[in-house]
């Protein structure tokens, strides 16, 4: 069995990076044989944390060159792709519409081959697909389904859902995956508030908690040594402050307050 794995994971931090390692131990442990690949959007970075080679994410490369387009008809390009090029991408998937004879950029042609080479495809939480990061969170689910792969998508917190175009491309991508396995309940509740299908919906857990311990063969070093002997003599907590926006704006605070 040949997987590809993408997502959100490893994007050059180590908290998205054990979302993908629980993921690879578990996988490692259910299929010995099994050939994964992993494929991130930082892969130097990321194949640092990991200690195994990342390949980078063409759609992310692509998206980059796009937006970095100079001139007047650069900027209506993108004027345009930002409008137009899900709905492009939806219709290619659904063979209804005028939009499905429209050509879609080389690099989704390119990247649906690939995937063409996989037997199924896993896209890993976490927090994805929320509609302020825009529909082209959908991109590598829309190319999935043109490349006629099984898609299931793991460890993922979902919403919330404030925007009709994203709200279209989740209900169909989420209603077509093989499987969307939510790590907490509060996105369902999104989804159920919001009218997003659920039918595919499975509860699961943050895949970082499948991180395998190796208990036999793990030697800690002088910092994570004395953090252990913290939490093991004290209840502890550990937290990540993250530069809140664009959520800054949603919540009504500030990254101060924050």
């Amino acid at each position: 069995m040949k997987l590809l794995i993408l997502g959100n994971h490893t994007c050059g931090n180590r908290g998205d990076s054990a979302i993908l390692r629980g993921l690879l131990d578990a996988i490692n442990i259910l299929n010995p044989h099994a050939e994964v690949d992993v494929m991130s959007r930082y892969p130097v970075s990321s194949s640092w944390l990991l200690n195994r080679p990342v390949m980078g994410d063409p759609l992310f490369l692509q998206m980059k060159q796009h937006n970095s387009a100079a001139g007047v008809v650069g900027r209506v390009k993108k004027v345009l792709r930002r409008r137009y090029q899900h709905q492009v991408l939806l219709s290619r998937v659904t063979d209804t519409g005028k939009l499905r004879n429209i050509a879609i950029a080389q690099g989704f042609t390119d990247f649906v081959r690939l995937l063409s080479g996989y037997d199924a495809i896993i896209q890993v939480g976490g927090s994805f697909f929320v509609d302020l990061y825009g529909v082209p969170q959908f991109e590598h689910a829309l190319c999935t389904f043109m490349a006629k792969k099984p898609l299931f998508m793991i460890g993922h917190s979902v919403g919330p859902f404030q925007d009709e175009q994203f709200n279209q491309l989740a209900n169909y991508v989420f209603g077509h995956c093989d499987a969307l396995i939510l790590r907490e309940s509060v996105s369902l509740d999104l989804m159920k508030r919001s009218n997003i299908t659920t039918a595919k919906v499975e509860h699961g857990v943050d895949t970082a908690w499948l991180v395998d311990h190796h208990t036999e063969d793990f030697i800690a070093s002088y910092a994570v040594q004395h953090w252990l002997d913290v939490a093991a003599q004290q209840k502890t907590v550990a937290i990540t402050l993250r530069e809140l926006a664009p959520f800054d704006k949603r919540l009504g605070t500030t990254q101060q307050a924050y």
